[in-house]
């Protein structure tokens, strides 16, 4: 499996963003099999519209819903109690770090499914242990 984190959303879905060639490529490869079934999470999907309409507009958001109602691989998780919870007591306990509450909300996802990869732009995942694709650059 692989979790789809909200960066590689928006860079799938902004036709203007830097990583958006190499975010088509990564999805297609997602789709067909490669990383195992996507991963998301209502959570992911609440910040990745809010950012889609702050920054691109409203037909984004369409396209991304329509993604995710005709995909029949595309699992979305909702955040339940247990993990919002768990993932309160990871952000008060990592203070040395700028994570964001759905980034933990991530985490503690990604850790309770055994998913160890996520695609995204986001260093916090690297820092919270997880590999990435796709990967840092040297």
């Amino acid at each position: 499996m692989i979790f789809i984190d909200t960066s590689a959303w928006f860079a799938l879905l902004y036709e203007r963003a830097a990583q958006r060639p190499e975010a088509v490529a990564i999805f297609a490869e997602i789709e067909s099999g490669r990383y195992g079934a996507p991963v998301t999470t209502d959570y992911v999907l609440d910040e990745t519209f809010t950012l889609l309409r702050q920054r691109v507009g409203l037909a984004s958001i369409a396209r991304l819903s329509s993604l995710l109602r005709d995909s029949p691989s595309i699992r979305r998780v909702r955040v339940g109690e247990s993990v919002f919870e768990e993932s309160l007591r990871l952000i008060l306990s990592h203070t040395d770090k700028r994570w964001s509450f759905t980034d933990c909300t991530s985490f503690v996802t990604m850790r309770e499914t055994r998913i160890p990869r996520a695609f995204t732009w986001d260093h916090n995942f690297v820092e919270a242990g997880f590999e990435v694709v796709p990967g840092e650059k040297s």
